[in-house]
């Protein structure tokens, strides 16, 4: 819940994360609270006098147009509307949400109704969300939950632990762990992690991947190529070389200053702007390199050739 907020969510459903974490805890009711009582409004009209100020009614658990957004209309009249406050919305969890939603809107705004917000749920992904609005679905806000915890398309991130350098009378010396699997062949030394940034369009050209000693000289021309292709290569100009890396310990003394979660939030939303929109697009992406230096390169190179002879 918190990486979510800080990648664009608007809340959780979690109120232990508002606690500990200062995400905003939102919510509506549950099926369960309408069906606890004899009738839907009367599910309504409690749920609405206990929270005048905060009212979203989940209306589909019955019939949605035919009693869900009728009893809503009924219960923000009855207990909302005496008390002083404006109801929030209606959250519609089934169904085709597209409709109803439309469906809903007209009858809404009959009412009076026209800033109460419509909320959809129930199994959404980005690409229902996109196809929904795609259709003129009128929805404000969308309650995503297990497709945004778990990615369906990989349900399980892999990591692994494996030294890249030892210290020895004060020297770094890289290590290596081979594998017939290219991909879990790791990159030695000590590193730095760079960002390089176009000066005219200010998007994200490229990370780089240096030896810890290395700095990329932004004034000038730099070469960049594919670490595993290495014949495709690139040279960058007009850039700026931005270190990522930040040290939060030094010597046992923290060294970081600690940034609230909505500062955290703002950077993170501000990186994602400075992607391409052919990186970010949902069919056929483009590539987001991250290449290593020369110097890298050849280190790891170095000890591929040397480990292999063994």
């Amino acid at each position: 819940a918190r990486a979510a907020y800080i990648a664009g969510c608007a809340g959780t459903a979690c109120t232990i994360v508002d606690r500990e974490f200062g995400v905003p805890a939102l919510g509506t009711m549950a099926h369960s609270w309408v069906q606890l009582f004899d009738s839907e409004l009367d599910a309504f009209c409690a749920y609405a006098k206990a929270y005048p100020d905060d009212c979203t009614l989940l209306v589909d658990t019955y019939n949605v147009l035919k009693s869900g957004i009728p009893n809503a209309i009924e219960a923000f009249k009855r207990e909302v509307l005496p008390r002083g406050f404006r109801p929030k919305g209606i959250r519609i969890d089934s169904g085709d949400i597209t409709y109803l939603s439309k469906k809903a809107r007209v009858m809404l705004d009959e009412a009076g109704f026209e800033d109460v917000k419509i909320v959809a749920s129930n199994s959404l992904d980005e690409y229902i969300i996109r196809d929904m609005l795609l259709q003129g679905a009128k929805v404000d806000s969308f309650g995503v939950g297990e497709r945004l915890i778990t990615a369906s398309s990989a349900p399980v991130f892999g990591g692994v632990y494996k030294l890249c350098a030892v210290e020895k009378d004060g020297e770094m010396i890289p290590k290596i762990k081979l594998s017939e699997n290219a991909a879990k062949v790791t990159t030695p030394g000590a590193k730095k992690l760079w960002r390089l940034y176009d000066n005219e369009s200010g998007k994200a050209l490229a990370d780089v991947i240096t030896l810890e000693d290395e700095t990329i000289d932004d004034s000038h021309d730099y070469e960049i190529f594919d670490p595993d292709y290495t014949w495709k290569r690139k040279n960058v100009y007009n850039f700026t070389a931005r270190q990522l890396l930040q040290p939060l310990f030094i010597n046992g003394k923290r060294v970081y200053e600690y940034q609230n979660i909505d500062e955290i939030k703002k950077y993170c939303l501000s990186q994602v702007d400075t992607l391409w929109d052919e990186v970010t697009r949902f069919e056929n992406p483009h590539n987001y390199y991250v290449d290593l230096s020369q110097r890298l390169w050849d280190v790891k190179n170095d000890l591929i050739k040397q480990y292999s002879k063994r």
